[in-house]
């Protein structure tokens, strides 16, 4: 079984910097942050390979049209993983995906037409999200691949889908609570869980409720 993470920073592993190496080595960093990331971490305990797939900023939007493709071209023996992320976030095709928050002037982009985005994307970022999970969930069914999600970042809802972690919140708020309970450190400089963090959020919440739901 192959477990396929989709998501933003939360899910890519942005901050987890092995120790042995130079912080500016991004490529040689790869495999370190992969394996302490959530979707890491939670393969290593149900003995399953991975593949993690997810983008600093991306958006919700961008997820279900990720999914989608690559699904088209991969069915067999795989498990999709989806962290939602934050509904305010919006991303276009153009070659490559481009989300928002990466959007500046130095980029290429005037302050008006940064402006206008962001704008118009606060408009209707309930739509893109609730829109994104159909989606997601649309494919996977239709593909009969098994599907685990849940929210890494934001508020938006989970209703109708009985395979969406709900118990705990957000990944981010779970992580925020827990350290202060515990005395805990789970979260790097940045703003994104550290390795602790990773561990707490598979090891008490994700695993045990795949286990409860025999999910994997």
């Amino acid at each position: 079984m192959k477990l396929v993470g989709f998501g933003c920073s939360f899910t890519f592993g942005s901050e987890l910097q092995s120790p042995n190496l130079d912080p500016n080595d991004f490529w040689e960093n790869t495999r370190y942050r992969e394996k302490h990331v959530w979707l890491g971490v939670l393969a290593e305990r149900f003995g399953c390979e991975f593949d993690n797939l997810a983008e600093p900023a991306n958006s919700n939007f961008a997820i279900g049209q990720q999914v989608t493709e690559y699904l088209s071209n991969n069915q067999d023996n795989i498990t999709v993983c989806v962290a939602y992320t934050e509904s305010k976030r919006m991303s276009w095709y153009d070659d490559y995906w481009t989300h928002n928050g990466f959007v500046t002037d130095q980029t290429g982009w005037t302050a008006s037409c940064k402006e206008w985005v962001t704008k118009n994307t606060d408009k209707s970022v309930n739509m893109y999200t609730e829109n994104a999970k159909l989606i997601v969930n649309s494919v996977c069914k239709y593909y009969n691949v098994p599907l685990i999600q849940f929210n890494a970042l934001g508020t938006h809802t989970n209703k109708p889908y009985t395979n969406y972690l709900a118990n705990g919140g957000t990944m981010d708020e779970w992580l925020k609570q827990r350290q202060e309970e515990r005395n805990k450190t789970y979260f790097a400089s940045g703003g994104h869980p550290n390795e602790d963090g990773h561990r707490a959020w598979v090891d008490d919440v994700l695993g045990e409720w795949i286990t409860a739901k025999k999910l994997l």
